[in-house]
């Protein structure tokens, strides 16, 4: 462990944030915890619904 590092601190009441809460595979069906519902099949090669909504939710990786 780096000395130098110092662990940010976790907020355990607070609520996860754009999670899959339910997942149902035959459907390819995704329920966020924040209530947005939609497919995480890709269509056509592209990026899939579910995809999408976390990158406008939580922006692209770096």
């Amino acid at each position: 462990m780096n000395p130098r590092l110092s662990p940010k601190p976790i907020d355990l009441d607070a609520p996860l944030k754009h999670v899959i809460d339910v997942y149902k595979h035959r459907d390819q069906a995704v329920t966020c915890v924040c209530g947005w519902h939609g497919s995480s099949a890709a269509a056509d090669g592209g990026a899939s619904p579910w995809t999408s909504h976390l990158v406008e939710m939580r922006g692209k990786r770096r």
